[in-house]
């Protein structure tokens, strides 16, 4: 059984029970059953804090992660996206310095209690070194803000004059519940995907079930960055609420795309395909005309490239041109490359150890350099004794990830390999030069049985 006695408070006294309406806008005065009744698939069974066990994710401690459904990555990749999901009361301080005008508040309205939430978000916390100590003072603030947050919820959810004052209170209580679940508050995180049900339920088209919505997959978002490499599946956490967010709130077209193409790039950073082409497919389906549709166009094409032709040409570094129709009886690899790439680095030799052992069978190398600089190309290849070809343009703007050729496939990250057999078929697209040996000396074989003939 749940721990819920902070729901229940929830229950008893205001914010996601039968008092509010289901449906009908802000419209109070609407009434159904208890929202708490839906649950997200996968809410955690319990919030007493256990040790992860190989059953699956059953741990709650700051050091593993939260407890729950599932765990993606911080990257470099994932820094590029535009994930604007800082600061969920970005409204709140104007509304409560407006509220704040009114010369004397009564201690305990719904005014007086944004007027101290404000006052709390703003007061230092004590100057300590002490890690736990600094925890223990943000938990303690944010556990008094999602007391106040509740009381002025309970008065403000049933008084139509006052839906934007409860707003921002509901938007209080959730980053509060956040901050917490992030710290692995099992209580925080239960309450963030109630609220988000619940708020839902009493009005789907509410800027505060958007804003639930959001925060839920802003936690799952946090905690794979966090915890993907000993938790993967907050990978697929973070896809689900990424997908429901868009699915449930379609007018949301500032937040849901850049959601959607932050998982898909997610996923795919994991060999996660099909969970980063439903993503892909999503975002070009619902939000077909924003910048993250365009975006993620690349990488539909590069999950969509096994079995088809590749595609790809330009300019050579020696100002050249070069073309994968150049070597067709070949069996290619092409590597998108940089210099300052460290996983590059380190699965060169695996790379140039596959050119020297199957060069004389027929396999080529080509490589697509993804650098802002020649000079450093040059040394690099000359301090690697690197001897493929490489695609590398003279423009300036054609350079490091504006490449057309990276742009083409929606390459954020390197390597990525594509092992493309004798006719120009890709059979392989990964990142991992470990998975290349096997296939490579099947398309060999094949390409040997072909010229026999």
């Amino acid at each position: 059984m749940r721990h819920r006695h902070h729901i229940s408070t929830v229950a008893a006294c205001l914010l996601l029970v039968t008092q509010f309406g289901c449906g009908g806008g802000d419209n109070p005065s609407q009434t159904a059953g208890n929202p708490l009744d839906g649950k997200l698939e996968g809410t955690p069974a319990s919030s007493q804090n256990t040790q992860q066990s190989s059953a699956g994710i059953q741990q709650v401690s700051s050091t593993a992660g939260p407890s729950l459904k599932p765990n993606v990555v911080q990257t470099a990749s994932l820094e590029r996206d535009k994930l604007d999901m800082d600061d969920l009361d970005s409204d709140a301080p104007s509304l409560a310095n407006e509220e704040v005008k009114i010369q004397e508040l009564k201690e305990g309205s719904a005014e007086w209690s944004v007027r101290e939430i404000t006052r709390l978000k703003v007061q230092a916390l004590p100057k300590t070194e002490n890690v736990d100590e600094l925890r223990k003072a943000r938990a303690a603030r944010n556990k008094k803000i999602i007391q106040l947050a509740m009381e002025a919820v309970k008065q403000t959810h049933a008084d139509k004059e006052k839906q934007r004052l409860f707003s921002v209170c509901i938007r209080h209580l959730l980053e509060a519940h956040l901050q917490l679940a992030l710290e692995g508050d099992q209580e925080s995180i239960d309450a963030l995907y109630d609220h988000s049900e619940s708020l839902f339920k009493r009005d789907p088209n509410s800027p505060s079930a958007a804003d639930a919505g959001f925060t839920v997959a802003k936690f799952a978002n946090t905690s794979a960055q966090r915890f993907a490499q000993q938790e993967p599946r907050w990978i697929e956490e973070f896809v689900k609420q990424s997908r429901l967010f868009a699915s449930r709130f379609p007018q949301e077209t500032i937040r849901a795309p850049q959601l959607l193409q932050a998982a898909a790039e997610t996923c795919q950073l994991y060999g996660m395909n099909k969970q980063a082409l439903d993503c892909c497919l999503d975002l070009e389906a619902r939000f077909p005309k924003t910048s993250e549709a365009a975006q993620v166009a690349g990488l539909t094409r590069r999950l969509r490239l096994k079995g088809q032709p590749l595609h790809l040409a330009g300019e050579t570094i020696e100002g050249g041109f070069v073309s994968i129709d150049d070597y067709k009886g070949s069996v290619v690899l092409v590597v998108f490359w940089a210099t300052t790439a460290k996983p590059f680095i380190e699965q060169l030799p695996q790379i140039q150890a596959l050119s020297k052992k199957y060069r004389k069978y027929g396999f080529e190398i080509v490589g697509v350099n993804l650098d802002e600089e020649e000079p450093a190309i040059d040394a690099f290849q000359e301090k690697t004794s690197l001897d493929w070809r490489q695609i590398f343009y003279s423009s300036r703007d054609k350079r490091g990830w504006n490449n057309p050729a990276a742009l083409y496939y929606g390459v954020r990250s390197v390597p990525m390999l594509m092992l493309v057999d004798h006719t120009g078929v890709t059979e392989v697209v990964t990142s991992n030069a470990g998975e290349l040996e096997e296939p490579l000396r099947a398309l060999l074989r094949k390409k040997t049985a072909a010229n026999a003939k």
